[in-house]
């Protein structure tokens, strides 16, 4: 019976069509292009995130250090898995979304606890293996690809997070379970998860060397932490040795943890789901007053209602205006941290404005609301459609609410840069001017994006905020935009001075969004009527 609930749950959670929103047989031609895009997402990645480390790798074969390299490793994993956990495991393992479905039915909890944790477990797998398969690529490439090496690694890589796995499913329950009575409680959980964004990114320029790159600045920082938590050095130690007893002591210790966690919690779980978290309702005896709104007001409002109603939601489509506002508040005290930050990852030799830029735009790229709120509505979507509004006025509400978002941000970040940095006033009221037509630009492609791959069909959030095809292509596509800008900068950047680029690069985003609000205004209507939620 766990296999075939858990080969129904993966296939419920990962199957083509959960993932795209639609049935790829039925709409070749957009699961072509998505495949393109993923390829093309996959392309961006592996050439930025891929080169640095293997620049890192380098370097530390030089220094005869390569084993530094799995302390890069270890910490990613284990900090992405933590995230993951953190936003998932209060869902998956103690309020089953799913749960009045599955109890009646004759499987015994146990089953069911095992197939959920198998399922949290996948996903933590796939997404750390993704994103830190550059940084094993790099350390074996210099060290050599050693079979038993790199099957200590693929063993090490599955034990490795059970333990952080055990701690951060406890941590999240507590925090259910201590916010479950707040009419805030997911209003606190959101800044819980800001915070300790924000401190990380705090921690993170504290440690860095001004002198070196953000990889090499942090290499005592790693090996340190490395050295103060045991199993790190069982995993470091098991592939770089290839030592049988290190990887034993940690598939021994993470393995029987891991189990003794399964059989202690399933009555806290069936415990947990009975109950169910129910949030604190206040009663209220004031008079019902009614008050009317303009549409679009009445819209954005309810566009942040649901914004702030989803942690996932708010976390990842609300991260990239945090990290700018954190990094603009940090560079009155860390300007060359972050000046020297902004030159490895974008280029030396460029002006500290062009700098900003590329860092703001990036933010505002991060920032998808309306590639994917669209989506959120989910079930919901006829009642959108029955309302006598045009379709154009909500699409253009998700639009306003995006602008809303980012731009008043990212203005007050270019005067947090500009009294920092000391770039003129003149330069500051350009770059203001580029991000407002930048978001715009933005904020309607993404309008597109969702209203040509909506994805109504789905168990949670999740599956929409961080693996649509409406996400995906609203984070790449603007990065494309930005690659664009980039390209008419560096072309341009020898044969006239600052500020006729980016008058220039105003001009070719005004170009581009026209086209992009017409569309949305002509074709809203058409594309809402042959939507099927």
């Amino acid at each position: 019976m766990y296999r075939k609930l858990t080969k129904l749950l993966l296939k419920e959670n990962f199957s083509i069509k959960r993932l795209l929103g639609f049935d790829f047989k039925k709409s070749k031609t957009k699961g072509i292009l998505i495949g393109l895009a993923l390829v093309y997402a996959l392309f961006v990645f592996f050439g930025t995130f891929g080169y640095m480390f293997f620049d890192l790798g380098k370097f530390l074969n030089q220094a005869g250090q390569e084993k530094i390299m799995l302390s890069f490793l270890t910490f990613y994993a284990i900090a992405l898995s933590i995230m993951i956990v953190l936003l998932r495991a209060s869902g998956y393992l103690f309020y089953y979304k799913d749960y009045d479905i599955l109890s009646p039915l004759p499987i015994h909890p146990r089953t069911v606890l095992l197939s959920k944790a198998t399922v949290l477990l996948i996903m933590l797998y796939v997404s750390s293996f993704i994103f830190t398969l550059p940084i094993a690529f790099s350390y074996f490439y210099w060290t050599g690809f050693n079979v038993l090496g790199i099957l200590f690694y693929l063993i090490g890589f599955i034990f490795l997070p059970l333990v952080p796995v055990i701690v951060m499913s406890f941590l999240s329950l507590l925090i259910a379970m201590a916010t479950r009575k707040s009419r805030y409680s997911k209003l606190i959980s959101i800044i819980i998860l800001f915070a300790a964004t924000i401190a990380i990114l705090a921690f993170s320029f504290s440690v860095n060397d001004v002198d070196t790159n953000p990889l090499t600045g942090q290499i005592d920082l790693f090996s340190g932490i490395s050295n103060a938590y045991p199993p790190f050095l069982w995993f470091i130690n098991a592939i770089h040795e290839q030592s049988v007893v290190d990887i034993l002591l940690l598939v021994s210790t993470h393995g029987i943890a891991f189990g003794l966690f399964i059989v202690l919690i399933q009555d806290l779980v069936q415990k947990t789901n009975q109950k169910g978290v129910r949030s604190n309702i206040r009663k209220n005896n004031k008079a019902v007053k009614y008050q009317s709104k303009p549409v679009m007001q009445s819209l954005v409002t309810k566009e942040f209602k649901k914004f702030f109603n989803s942690v996932i939601y708010a976390v990842n489509s609300g991260i990239g205006v945090v990290m700018l506002l954190v990094m603009s508040i940090a560079s009155l005290f860390y300007r060359a941290q972050i000046e020297d930050i902004l030159s490895q990852m974008v280029g030396s030799g460029l002006s500290i404005e062009i700098l900003i830029l590329a860092l703001i735009s990036f933010c505002i790229s991060m920032t998808i609301t309306p590639a994917i709120s669209l989506s959120l509505e989910g079930k919901n979507f006829w009642i959108i459609k029955s309302l006598p509004i045009k379709a154009e006025t909500i699409m253009f509400s998700k639009i306003l609410f995006n602008l809303i978002l980012c731009v008043p941000i990212a203005i007050i970040s270019i005067f947090m840069f500009g009294i920092s940095i000391g770039f003129s006033a003149v330069n500051q009221l350009l770059l203001i001017g580029f991000v407002i037509v930048f978001a715009i630009l933005i904020s309607t492609f993404d309008a597109i994006v969702n209203l040509y791959v909506p994805k109504f069909d789905y168990v949670n959030e999740t599956e929409v905020v961080k693996q649509s095809a409406g996400a995906l292509l609203g984070i790449f596509g603007g990065f494309t935009f930005i690659a664009i800008n980039g390209l008419l900068y560096y072309l341009l950047m020898e044969v006239t001075t600052f500020s006729i680029i980016i008058l220039l690069m105003i001009a070719i985003n005004i170009i581009l969004a026209l086209p992009m609000a017409y569309f949305v205004k002509t074709k809203s209507e058409y594309l809402f009527n042959n939507m099927k939620a």
